[in-house]
């Protein structure tokens, strides 16, 4: 397609892209207002906003009230065809990874959690709640209950702000988790959860609950998690069959 042929509000996003996929505009940096935009290309203001709102919605850029328009923290991408833990999978995608430990104790099994990881209902379980950070940002929190006959002490073996539950259940038990099933679904964040996650009530959040297996097809553990809606891609590769 011809240059003047692409709608003007396109050709300003696009160069808004450019500049941000450079590195001229960094996660954080205020972008010119719809009128600057408007007097520096000869535009109108409504082609100024087209063109921010394109940016918008493909989740460069985000709007604050009061304030402008501003270059957007790039979302985290979660694949949904492997199986890792949340650290390993942050890592590999190059960002720093740590966890705010709000509960590691024992519980006794719930009817869902009971049912998840057949066994009877208040069998004991160790019970992990953490806020997990990404780059210092906490965007997601996450509740892991784990059978406490398949891992004996296992809150006492390392400091879960840090290190992988994966790692652990691998390295101190031989349990090699192979499998998982997953659910995912939209949602708000009760008033704990929207704390945690430093989000207004109301702000939509993506609830996942995974039942992850081991080698021998026994449960290993079970995660309810809530993750922040604006910082999360989710990326599946689709095959016909």
């Amino acid at each position: 397609m011809m240059v003047d042929q692409v709608p003007l509000y396109q050709r300003i996003a696009r160069s808004l892209e450019a500049r941000i996929g450079s590195g001229a505009l960094k996660a954080g940096d205020r972008l010119p207002s719809e009128r600057q935009i408007a007097e520096d290309l000869g535009a109108s203001r409504m082609t100024a906003r087209h063109a921010l709102k394109s940016l918008e919605r493909r989740g460069l850029v985000e709007t604050r009230v009061g304030r402008g328009c501003f270059v957007a923290q790039p979302r985290i991408e979660k694949q949904l065809r492997t199986l890792s833990g949340f650290t390993e999978e942050m890592r590999r995608a190059g960002r720093r990874v740590s966890s705010i430990v709000l509960d590691a104790g024992l519980g006794a099994a719930d009817p869902e959690v009971a049912s998840a990881l057949d066994i009877t209902e208040n069998e004991p379980v160790h019970r992990l709640v953490r806020v997990r950070l990404v780059d210092a940002e906490p965007v997601a929190v996450e509740r892991t209950e784990v059978p406490v006959a398949l891992a004996p002490g296992l809150l006492e073996r390392t400091d879960f702000s840090m290190d992988s539950l994966y790692r652990v259940l691998r390295d101190d038990y031989g349990h090699m988790p192979t499998e998982a099933e997953e659910t995912v679904f939209a949602d708000t964040p009760d008033a704990a959860t929207s704390a945690a996650l430093d989000i207004e009530p109301g702000t939509p959040i993506l609830k996942f609950t995974r039942c992850t297996f081991g080698r021998d097809g026994r449960p290993l553990e079970y995660v309810r998690s809530s993750y922040r809606g604006d910082c999360f891609t989710m990326r599946v590769r689709l095959r016909l069959t």
